[in-house]
């Protein structure tokens, strides 16, 4: 015990950026909810319950399936049971990993929650305003067409679009696989830290005071925000018909979404919010971490890159100019951590 609590301080002071962060935000939704008599309040604790679960999730898949199926396939020792649980306790589950993990999984859950707060308010804060523009922007950087008509006779086919409407879902879970991954990651202790840090300040940034500025709901819901024709129209009809043949989840979202925004109230999940995508943000950051990790997690990573920003388009969420602009963010932000960290002294002789 009286060598585990430095360790833990130590922790906690090499994540006084992230934690600085973290706090800052949450201060600064209480300060504008009180500034602006917004309707409910900043929420702490929104997603402690589904993180915790969820990180339970991944490390039992892990520690009992993952990990024993490739240890079988490609280590097979002669002592199977005695190798696997020798690897849990000297590699897995050492104490030195468990403790670096304890400021994300503890306060993320909070960033994560005022986040969904601040994505909820952004309608009532700026109404949006921007789809109209997105949609000429698009409409002028490739070639007179709109993005999703240049990709319809590639991915205009139901099984297809289910397909790329698979991998779009999938994001969801790849978010917290790279989470709890560079959580309890060891390896490169700040290239992890410049994760956590480029993915709160994305979120913030990106995701919180640009989504904002540039309010905008998304081509799915083009004709509901502005009254005017519909270029998307032709698009949702297909997908439409295409659920019919093979499941469209996105659309089972979309319309969820609006009818949570319709009726109001925070819960977990909430917000419509186009400009910029912060779904393409994150991918594009998982992909910057795979290539800094080995080869192979960085095609994989890119790989699932390409299929994010193809599915924003193809699948009416997003204008194609919400990832340009998430990608062109996201790398000046991780630009600027590295910086940063290089100055930091904690990290400087990592």
């Amino acid at each position: 015990m009286s060598l585990i609590l430095p360790a833990i301080l130590r922790t906690f002071r090499a994540h006084a950026w992230f934690l600085s962060i973290v706090f800052g935000f949450a201060a600064a939704g209480f300060i504008i909810n009180t500034l602006l008599h917004a309707p409910g309040r900043p929420s702490l604790s929104l997603y402690t319950s589904l993180v915790a679960r969820y990180t339970a999730l991944f490390l039992g898949t892990f520690l009992l399936a993952v990990h024993p199926v490739y240890v079988m396939v490609f280590k097979r020792p002669a002592r199977l049971t005695r190798y696997i649980l020798t690897d849990w306790r000297n590699k897995y589950l050492k104490i030195d990993r468990i403790i670096v993990a304890l400021p994300i999984l503890l306060f993320m859950p909070v960033f994560v929650s005022v986040f969904t707060w601040f994505k909820y308010m952004i309608p009532a804060v700026n109404p949006y305003g921007w789809d109209i523009t997105f949609t000429e922007w698009d409409r002028a950087m490739h070639g007179g067409y709109y993005p999703w008509e240049l990709l319809q006779p590639v991915l205009g086919y139901p099984l297809v679009t289910s397909v790329v409407n698979f991998f779009y879902q999938l994001w969801f879970f790849v978010l917290y696989a790279v989470l709890v991954w560079q959580a309890f990651s060891l390896r490169d202790l700040r290239l992890r830290m410049q994760f956590f840090l480029t993915f709160s300040l994305s979120f913030i940034l990106l995701g919180t005071i640009a989504a904002t500025l540039l309010s905008s709901a998304g081509p799915c819901y083009f004709g509901l925000v502005t009254n005017m024709t519909d270029p998307f129209q032709p698009l949702m009809d297909y997908l439409r018909s295409a659920d019919t043949a093979f499941p469209v989840w996105s659309l089972d979202v979309q319309d969820m979404l609006w009818e949570r925004y319709k009726a109001g109230g925070l819960d977990v999940g909430n917000g419509i919010s186009a400009m910029p995508s912060m779904h393409v943000s994150s991918a594009y950051l998982f992909a910057l971490v795979g290539w800094r990790t080995n080869r192979a997690a960085g095609i994989a990573l890119t790989i699932f890159l390409l299929l994010i920003i193809i599915g924003s388009v193809h699948l009416a969420w997003h204008y194609a100019v919400d990832a340009y602009v998430a990608i062109a963010g996201t790398w000046i932000i991780w630009r600027g951590v590295d910086l940063l960290l290089r100055r930091d002294s904690v990290f400087r002789e990592v």
